[in-house]
């Protein structure tokens, strides 16, 4: 791996392009930014210890996205070729998983920047941009036990929640910025919701779980095709799983 250092402004993958290096970001944050027809949106903020550009290292396409240096940013960059010596040992197995498992993100990301662009913010919220920084604490007492009986501070966006894994091989496709450790029968999937922030409002996205996430009283995901709930400025309710979830945490702006 080489160690690459950029300023704050400067683009690190221009979207686009073609590249078949990733980066691990060491030092700094960066935003992953895609433009649209319409707007340049910004999709995440990512910091340190956190991966970027890893379709370069399994697929020969345009970067999907661009990544700019928030501040003074020290990465990591691993070539393609030093990935596949790492993975030469097993790589015709790993490596058609892989593909599969990027393109499948790739399309996903594509399809929400679309619905965002597409249907906007259609629920009725304040536009007051004061609001920097998000605080989740526990209602049930599991939900207690899991923050510590501490409030946590949310800066970075989108914050990702999903259950506890044991299986090493979940590593390769569970993302989470906070897990849970649900037992069976589970209330809470390994790639559960998001707390996101978009065109000046914050929200919860359910990620595809299988008992949805009920948010304000209203549910999304499972088996409702709505996936999104938008957080009022002040305390908010969100249930992880069914109603009777033990995992049940008031989100306040």
């Amino acid at each position: 791996m080489k160690e690459m250092q950029y300023n704050s402004g400067e683009i690190i993958i221009k979207e686009g392009t073609f590249g078949d290096s990733a980066f691990i970001l060491k030092q700094g944050s960066v935003e992953v930014r895609k433009k649209t027809n319409v707007e340049d949106i910004l999709l995440a903020t990512l910091e340190a210890q956190e991966i970027f550009g890893e379709m370069g290292l399994i697929e020969d396409k345009p970067r999907s996205a661009t990544i700019i240096a928030k501040s003074l940013v020290i990465v990591d960059e691993i070539s393609r070729e030093d990935f596949m010596g790492l993975v030469d040992v097993k790589k015709s197995f790993i490596i058609p998983i892989l593909r599969a498992f990027f393109e499948r993100l790739r399309q996903t990301n594509d399809l929400v920047v679309r619905l965002e662009n597409k249907t906007g913010i259609s629920d009725t919220v304040t536009e007051d941009t004061s609001v920097k920084v998000v605080r989740i604490s526990g209602i049930t007492g599991e939900a207690k036990k899991l923050l510590n009986n501490k409030e946590r501070i949310i800066k970075k966006f989108p914050f990702k929640i999903g259950r506890e894994s044991s299986q090493s091989y979940d590593a390769i496709f569970v993302n989470n910025d906070m897990f849970i450790e649900d037992k069976m029968p589970y209330n809470v999937s390994k790639n559960h919701l998001s707390i996101n922030f978009y065109g000046n409002q914050f929200y919860v996205l359910d990620r595809g779980s299988s008992l949805g996430t009920i948010v304000n009283e209203k549910n999304i995901g499972g088996n409702i095709s709505n996936y999104k709930a938008i957080l009022n400025k002040g305390e908010n309710t969100m249930i992880v799983g069914s109603e009777t979830s033990p995992y049940q945490f008031k989100i306040t702006l």
